[in-house]
């Protein structure tokens, strides 16, 4: 019996949540809006509510080469690292000002892209280190 578009685009995340491969957490951050000094950031960060402890999937971007970059000069090399993360729900909310706190470890949010039949949240991550 046909049951609708809707069941099967729903059903879309329960199979994907049931391959056991949301192996990852992320925790979303912002600034703490704290000033110090002359107006300047604290740097500290705080857990945004609602979106603690989300198990993702955490993947490279997909293409033809691979992007994890190293810059170098005399002094320092700069390493850049991207990652395509899909989120176990749907959290519109994110924005690119905040952060994602993955595995330990902050990674600055490029994207947040939410889809349109409201199941999923994806995310463009980018660590940059020197």
């Amino acid at each position: 019996m046909y049951q609708g578009l809707h069941y099967d685009i729903t059903a879309v995340m329960q199979e994907a949540l049931a391959t056991g491969l949301f192996v990852s957490t992320v925790t979303i951050q912002e600034p703490d809006g704290v000033l110090v000094g002359s107006g300047q950031p604290s740097g500290n960060w705080v857990d945004v509510a609602g979106l603690v402890n989300i198990t993702a999937i955490n993947a490279p971007i997909s293409d033809s080469k691979i992007l994890a970059d190293e810059m170098k000069t005399l002094e320092e090399t700069m390493a850049v690292n991207l990652r395509h993360v899909l989120l176990d729900g749907y959290y519109p909310q994110i924005a690119p000002y905040q952060r994602a706190f993955m595995d330990g470890v902050g990674w600055d949010i490029i994207g947040a892209e939410a889809d349109s039949q409201s199941q999923m949240t994806r995310l463009h991550l980018k660590l940059a280190t020197i």
